[in-house]
């Protein structure tokens, strides 16, 4: 599905870094409620959205630690966003605001997220799903290679699905 045309696919800033943490905390919320207790939802997608996060984005964009992408709406600001970490060869996130979920959106980020992996070389991603998230994956090549826990802030444990993906064009 192409994504509507009012969007754009960018490069991440660091001075993004509050405006893709707003559509993190939506994206989760409205979305993974269905799969998860209110408490790992809180521990997950806290808000108010702290500084203390925003600094630290912000950082690892700006330091090349993570690799990021942006979907912007015309008119609106970010609505989506992606990254991996290439030093760990590890998708770290693709999420898109529920109000412009099911657009293509979230599929042309992970697109680009993965020409700018085979950029760095890599052969291969990996990464813990969400359980929300795993037909999404699936969908796009990633197989399932155990299930797994994710480690929230506060030390509640987040079930989740440890994915990999080969990338083919070397």
């Amino acid at each position: 599905m192409p994504m509507p045309p009012d969007i754009r696919l960018a490069t991440a800033r660091p001075d993004d870094a509050e405006a893709i943490l707003a559509v993190h905390r939506a994206a989760i919320r409205g979305t993974a409620a269905d799969f998860y207790p209110p408490e790992i939802i809180e521990a997950w997608a806290p808000l108010p959205i702290r500084h203390a996060h925003v600094e630290a984005l912000a950082l690892r964009i700006e330091n090349g630690i993570e690799e990021a992408v942006v979907a912007r709406a015309r008119g609106v600001g970010i609505v989506g966003f992606g990254s991996f970490v290439p030093d760990r060869r590890e998708l770290r996130a693709v999420y898109v605001h529920p109000d412009y979920g099911r657009k293509g959106i979230g599929a042309a980020m992970l697109a680009a997220l993965e020409r700018r992996a085979r950029r760095y070389g890599l052969r291969e991603l990996v990464m813990d799903a969400s359980l929300n998230a795993e037909a999404f994956y699936r969908s796009h090549g990633f197989a399932v290679e155990r299930t797994g826990e994710h480690v929230l802030g506060g030390g509640l444990r987040m079930a989740c699905i440890r994915m990999r993906k080969p990338l083919g064009g070397h």
